[in-house]
């Protein structure tokens, strides 16, 4: 028992030797603290996005779990982070998009009025 002590002792002591343990730890630039805080904040923006309980169930419809999307996203680069997040950011809300669709509408409307009201002015 005492020899593989012994033994276990030595290759330790040899591959400590050996194999370097040296740690580098250097400065980062502020430049760059900033770009990994913007980056974590744009990540923490795509995740909160498919989060969200109608992209789950829109993600659900096309055969993907929500724990599959998040797994997706977490194994991005940061690129395409940003790209996503970008598209997240400047897509137009729902609600506006309801309200352009419902003005055309009563616009169009209006106007086949107006040249139906013309139309029976001038017969008179």
């Amino acid at each position: 028992m005492k020899i593989i002590h012994k033994l276990v002792c030595h290759l330790l002591i040899a591959s400590m030797m050996l194999l370097p343990l040296g740690a580098n730890a250097g400065m980062i630039s502020t430049d760059e603290a900033v770009k990994s805080a913007q980056g974590l904040a744009k990540r923490d923006t795509v995740r909160d996005f498919i989060a969200r309980e109608d992209v789950a169930s829109e993600l659900r419809a096309m055969g993907v779990s929500p724990a599959a999307a998040q797994a997706r996203v977490a194994a991005m680069t940061q690129e395409e982070v940003n790209m996503l997040a970008g598209h997240i950011e400047t897509m137009p809300a729902a609600g506006m998009a309801h309200a352009v669709v419902i003005t055309l509408i009563l616009a169009f409307v209006a106007f086949i009025t107006y040249v139906i009201w013309k139309e029976r002015e001038a017969a008179k």
